[in-house]
């Protein structure tokens, strides 16, 4: 079992995605759940896109002067009809007379009392913005479709003040371990804060999701079993800690008894080997490791990967791209895939790679420093400067 073979068992769990209708302004990050028609074209109607005077495209280079037959502000009713040897003013989106087709720029004319006359022809362009130009009507705009700054502005051009998003996935985060303290609690002796719960929410929710931090758990089944019945409104559960092999890692010895199908026990990877994919019910549950930075990378590569797949329906892969790596660097050769906290850069228009010394599992000074995962495959001989590898964005 290696991280791919663990995601196609993953994306095998079927889930039922639900939509609600939400106001435009409110929909930055969402994900469409439907395609949306073009219900009118845009713009409506032919419009002048510069200030000058429209005239027929025809008329040019045979009439230098036109008699100004009134002005169309933008926003106002074109009634006008104009003869080859007529004009009227218009403004940056005004809309065109009915048979106009070509703008005189104002800068490239004079006026004499009622008339214009053209000074210089420019035939760059007719400065017209023609019916449907931005969008047809019938034109259809594709889902899933990550709503942006970009497509808010799109569609409100569109007077769509509301629309239909696919609803955030709903995580449940419960930290685990008699050495927890909760985050403001008093410090004590022979104990840690927690910690990796806020970096894993945080992960998620930048990803779509909505997460929440269950109270820690001590090692105790029953605690555990409590905190695993008030997961019914999630549809994704995450413990951290208790399950690798020691005394108190309550959740491997009786994953039975608390009603967890195991799925995937285990992948050869470093950090985060003893990692449990599993399932209560129709819920998937990740049991990741208790080390900080090996929960943070497992929900990298599959809860992240599995949260983009839930909002866009298709994108089932864990996305790498390659880099070349800056330094040498020197492998013991493991059976495990290691996923190595690196930084990358570019130089020109080649992207590098280099990885930290450092790689235990407990050091968020390394974690912080770092903006991808560099990939070495098990059993890998020591990786020479220049050498291309894969890394994920991180």
């Amino acid at each position: 079992m290696n991280v791919f073979n663990a995601l196609k068992v993953l994306f095998e769990h079927k889930f039922s995605i639900s939509t609600e209708k939400i106001f435009l302004k409110d929909s930055i990050g969402r994900t469409l759940s439907k395609p949306l028609t073009v219900s009118k074209s845009i713009p409506e109607f032919d419009t002048s896109s510069m200030d000058g005077f429209a005239i027929k495209k025809s008329s040019l280079g045979k009439i230098k002067r036109f008699r100004i037959l009134g002005e169309i502000p933008a926003g106002s009713k074109s009634g006008y009809v104009i003869t080859p040897y007529e004009c009227v003013r218009v403004y940056t989106g005004s809309r065109m007379p009915k048979n106009a087709d070509f703008v005189v720029l104002q800068e490239n004319t004079t006026i004499e009392n009622d008339f214009m006359r053209v000074e210089t022809v420019d035939k760059k362009s007719p400065y017209v913005r023609k019916k449907g130009l931005d969008f047809d009507r019938g034109q259809v705009i594709n889902h899933p479709m990550i709503i942006d700054f970009k497509l808010i502005s799109a569609l409100a051009s569109l007077n769509l003040e509301k629309v239909s998003v696919i609803k955030k996935p709903k995580v449940c985060i419960i930290p685990t371990g008699n050495e927890i303290l909760t985050l403001g609690s008093k410090a004590r002796k022979n104990s840690i804060f927690s910690s990796s719960p806020y970096g894993i929410k945080s992960l998620l929710e930048a990803e779509g999701a909505e997460a929440t931090i269950a109270p820690v758990c001590r090692d105790n089944l029953a605690d555990i079993s409590c905190a695993l019945e008030n997961t019914k409104q999630s549809q994704v559960i995450i413990t951290l800690g208790g399950v690798s092999k020691g005394n108190y890692d309550l959740i491997r010895k009786h994953y039975s008894k608390l009603g967890i199908t195991i799925l995937v026990d285990g992948i050869p990877i470093r950090p985060g080997k003893p990692i449990i994919i599993g399932q209560i019910g129709k819920k998937l549950i990740f049991c990741l490791p208790g080390n900080p930075i090996s929960s943070i990378v497992c929900a990298r590569l599959f809860i992240v990967t599995l949260i983009r797949k839930m909002l866009s329906g298709n994108r089932k892969e864990l996305l790498t791209r390659k880099a070349f790596l800056s330094e040498d660097i020197k492998i013991s050769k493991s059976q495990r895939e290691h996923y190595m906290r690196a930084f990358t850069f570019q130089k020109g228009t080649t992207i590098y790679v280099k990885p930290f010394s450092k790689q235990d599992s407990s050091l968020h000074s390394v974690l912080i420093q770092s903006n991808c995962l560099l990939i070495i495959p098990p059993c890998s001989s020591p990786q020479k400067k220049g050498g291309i590898v894969e890394i994920i964005d991180f």
